[in-house]
């Protein structure tokens, strides 16, 4: 039919379908298939088009699938399109009495959203993992060291909130503590529980501690993640070991491709101009702004799965400028 929706490759196709397949449930036409939806979430999950799947799950007729499901698919779908504080109060309206408060997906799935947005959420996320632990009593270690995680990051978030310091201390022993626990549960085989063990090391000023992990990190992942090498190089920088941290860096950027170097090269100028070497710092930016020059064109043209990366690339570029500002001013230029 003229104007009519013309799918322009198959994951499209596949939507329509499925879409149309939700339409004729609604219209009670043919019987409700749960697998209808299983592949309709993966298919907009895969394109990126979440709040389209929010949107099909608050179209389904009441009963069609179980309140809680339904609550927490779309906490997940708000949660996936950046919409946070949406997500954590469909979550709070989940785990209300009303409904099901020991929900354990929903308790650490709240938990993680209050870690990652403090700043938003003003809640570090600490009872949330706490009543986690409290259901799970000890019934699945990977939900329980998930659950250890995320009170040992809430935690450390709530150890800034802390007036005295006797409370700061108290609360950053015990989020090294959770930590620990999490590292031990995971036998030391998950790479983001020993970055976040060695991060609280680290902020706690305990740098062999930190140094130990990060090395343990980048171990494990065989040098394949950025964050781990930036982790050990900043660790060594803390310990004004300048010479080594740059080393680190520059193996990270000959293990790395150069879509992935903007916060190495960044870190090696840091380096450099700790070190004195402000020129080097100054071709190193250069290096630097280059590449983001590519990236930008790159991210320029595509969808909207791609709108964080060019934020993120659009702000290092801000902080680069400055940064080689500032180099310019201590050499009188």
């Amino acid at each position: 039919m003229d104007g009519s929706f013309v799918p322009r490759n198959n994951i499209e196709e596949v939507i329509l379908l499925l879409m149309i397949l939700l339409r004729k449930v609604t219209l009670n036409r043919i019987e409700w298939d749960p697998s209808i939806l299983d592949h309709l979430s993966f298919a907009l999950s895969v394109s990126g088009d979440l709040m389209i799947l929010a949107n099909q799950l608050e179209e389904l007729l009441p009963g069609t699938i179980h309140r809680k499901e339904r609550f927490y698919a779309l906490a997940l779908c708000y949660y996936g399109a950046g919409k946070n504080v949406e997500a954590l109060d469909l979550l709070r309206k989940l785990l209300s009495n009303r409904e099901d408060p020991r929900h354990v997906p929903s308790l650490l799935m709240a938990s993680k959203i209050c870690c990652e947005n403090f700043n938003i959420t003003k809640d570090p996320g600490v009872s949330f993992a706490r009543m986690a632990l409290e259901n799970l009593d000890g019934r699945c270690n990977q939900l329980e060291n998930m659950a250890n995680f995320l009170l040992g990051v809430s935690l450390s978030a709530y150890s800034k909130l802390a007036i005295s310091d006797a409370e700061r201390v108290k609360r950053q022993s015990e989020a090294l503590h959770t930590l620990e626990t999490a590292c031990k549960l995971s036998r030391m085989e998950d790479p983001v529980v020993l970055y976040h063990l060695s991060l609280e090391y680290a902020e706690q000023r305990k740098l062999d501690a930190a140094l130990h992990y990060a090395k343990c990190i980048v171990k494990l992942e065989v040098g394949s993640n950025v964050k781990g090498w930036l982790l050990l190089s900043r660790v060594l920088s803390a310990q004004k070991r300048f010479l080594d941290a740059e080393s680190i860096i520059n193996a990270a950027l000959d293990q790395t491709g150069k879509w992935d170097q903007g916060d190495l090269l960044r870190t090696k100028a840091k380096l450099q101009i700790a070190q004195g070497q402000l020129k080097s710092a100054i071709e190193t930016y250069t290096q630097l702004l280059a590449v983001l020059q590519v990236h930008s064109k790159s991210f320029g043209s595509r969808n909207k799965l791609f709108k964080d990366k060019r934020d993120q690339i659009r702000n290092l570029e801000v902080e680069v400028w400055h940064d080689l500002a500032y180099v310019y001013i201590s050499l009188s230029q």
